[in-house]
């Protein structure tokens, strides 16, 4: 997929999302066979306020857009300015998001009532970077008001190098089905890549959602947090369409360690022990008596104690793993974090 002069050797793109997608999680799920990453949302209005610094950009991540929000055309233009100078690779329009702060202020999925704005955006935006440019959007405000294609076509007309469809409506939110049919058409209406975005959790789902709509690639949200695995879709691991990959516990140990070695080199004390509580909560999910050690989990206020308690629960799994279970069900045991 050819984004303006990027070009993207897998189909795979790391969503925008707010309070994950910083600069460790982003640079991991690069590492792990993601195409693309996005930054989390950044109001236009702020980048122009309080500069680069905003952006939370490194020198050793790439390729990297960052997703702006706002509603007026100048501002966007400005801040997509400011952004291609402080180190992005391409400047992705937010006009999806539905969270009511930010449609109270004409932004977001709002200005998909509004064609003729959307308009002047992406040309004010257009002529003012050199960088890719795409736009996110969702199917409409409702089911009576769908109108994805128009806006993509516009878009399409304004010179926008992609468009990411994440198909359900404002109304949804992120509940009940995307409806993937509508990123089919949308693929079959326009000429510019095509991005489907909505409800792929799994490999299968990436397969499900390429072959049912012919989408130029895929965008994951949830289905990375605690599994950045995914990204490994295509590699032979997954020749069996319906294998969803799991590591080992060492791998699984390998990829926290190294992901909270970003951590720490990005945020300071309290922040970091933070960051660490809330990845692995994400990564342990599914785990054997996963729920017994995130309540040891939540107790703890020194990082050393959180890498004991780690290393202590993986090395209780990997005995699990090789237990004979034909007797009594073993629990993990709480850890004392005192």
């Amino acid at each position: 997929m050819k984004l303006g002069n990027l070009e993207l050797n897998r189909p795979l793109l790391m969503a925008p999302m707010a309070g994950m997608t910083d600069y460790p999680f982003r640079k991991l799920v690069l590492t792990m066979g993601c195409a693309l990453a996005f930054t989390e949302m950044v109001s236009a209005e702020g980048l122009l306020r309080k500069g680069r610094s905003l952006l939370g950009i490194c020198p050793d991540e790439y390729p990297v857009f960052v997703q702006l929000f706002g509603a007026d055309p100048d501002a966007l233009a400005e801040a997509a300015g400011i952004a291609e100078a402080g180190g992005a690779d391409g400047i992705d329009l937010n006009m999806g998001c539905p969270a009511k702060q930010v449609v109270a202020t004409g932004a977001g999925v709002a200005l998909m009532r509004s064609p003729g704005r959307v308009e002047q955006i992406f040309r004010a935006v257009r002529k003012r970077i050199k960088v890719p440019l795409t736009v996110k959007i969702r199917s409409g405000w409702d089911n009576d008001q769908i109108n994805a294609i128009q806006i993509s076509k516009i878009a399409e007309d304004c010179g926008v190098d992609a468009v990411i469809l994440h198909a359900r409506t404002k109304k949804q939110g992120f509940r009940g089905q995307a409806d993937w049919r509508l990123i089919g058409e949308l693929k079959r209406s326009v000429r510019i890549p095509v991005i489907g975005n909505g409800g792929v959790t799994t490999p299968l789902l990436i397969r499900e959602i390429i072959e049912e709509t012919d989408c130029d690639g895929v965008m994951i949200g949830r289905g990375a947090l605690g599994n950045p695995w995914i990204f490994g879709f295509g590699r032979p691991e997954f020749s069996d369409k319906e294998r969803d990959i799991r590591p080992s516990i060492d791998e699984l140990e390998q990829v926290i360690r190294y992901h909270f070695s970003l951590i720490q080199s990005c945020y300071k004390d309290l922040k970091v022990l933070k960051e660490m509580k809330k990845h692995l909560f994400l990564y342990t999910r599914g785990l054997r008596s996963s729920a017994s050690f995130r309540l040891t989990l939540a107790k703890i206020r020194e990082r050393e104690l959180l890498f004991q308690a780690m290393r202590s629960f993986l090395d209780w799994v990997r005995g699990e793993n090789h237990a004979d279970h034909s007797g009594e069900q073993q629990t993990y045991p709480l850890l004392d974090s005192n």
